[in-house]
């Protein structure tokens, strides 16, 4: 064999063994994956855990109407602030008493085909978190008196829901890993360990109802706490065995 033809093989092999190195590189980065992947299940689970609220929020709001815009706001305006010193009276402090919504707009009506400005309303509200939800009844009588002429809420929450929240979890993993065997039953493995957890908070709470001032007597108004209910969704991958 010549020397040219001697080359041109080595170099020709040189190549070859390469692309071999190169494809098998390729080959275990693509089957490690779905070696591991035939190996797992995934499995979805959900638990709900029973709470007791122990904090409230409620809004309560005021609209006034006037000839003139700032009128409307000061009458208002003060009455917003009887109903925060009523609030504060009943014990609940400051820092959980927030002015939030304050609106002023006028008010029209048709004549001759051209919107008059008839006069103004003005409207606020105080938001309000009760951490001692036993005062509830008698703060919403006692902002009712002071003006509050429209009520919401309440919404209750729970002040520190960790424990519940992982009871809740605690159930949903359990409920994912029921799934989970029911599924390697049918590919005749078994459940082995878990390998990652993932969690998401379905827990809602619905709207507290709206109250009109009418409708609200001078005594306490009552309240039923109940239980609250903190709902957890997980996504949990168990090894196959």
């Amino acid at each position: 064999m010549t020397s040219k033809k001697r080359l041109a093989a080595v170099v020709l092999f040189a190549v070859l063994a390469t692309a071999l190195v190169g494809l098998g590189g390729c080959t275990k980065v693509i089957t490690t994956p779905a070696g591991t992947a035939a190996n797992t299940v995934t499995a979805a689970g959900t638990g709900t855990a029973q709470g007791t609220p122990d904090v409230a929020e409620m809004s309560f709001g005021v609209m006034t109407t006037s000839d003139n815009a700032k009128s409307a706001l000061d009458n208002a305006s003060n009455a917003a602030e009887k109903i925060a010193a009523a609030i504060k009276k009943g014990g609940v402090d400051a820092k959980d008493i927030q002015t939030r919504d304050v609106s002023v707009y006028p008010q029209t009506n048709d004549r001759n085909g051209k919107q008059v400005v008839t006069g103004y309303q003005a409207s606020l509200s105080v938001r309000v978190k009760v951490r001692d939800v036993s005062k509830l009844g008698d703060l919403i009588s006692a902002a009712n008196d002071a003006g509050a002429n429209t009520i919401s809420g309440p919404t209750f929450t729970i002040d520190d829901p960790a424990p519940t929240r992982a009871q809740a979890i605690e159930k949903a993993v359990a409920d994912a890993r029921k799934n989970a065997e029911a599924m390697a039953k049918a590919a005749g493995k078994s459940v082995g360990a878990v390998l990652s957890v993932s969690s998401t908070d379905a827990g809602s709470v619905p709207p507290g109802p709206l109250y009109d001032r009418a409708a609200l007597s001078a005594k306490s108004v009552p309240i039923e706490v109940g239980q609250l209910d903190i709902t957890m969704n997980v996504t949990v991958i168990f090894e196959l065995k």
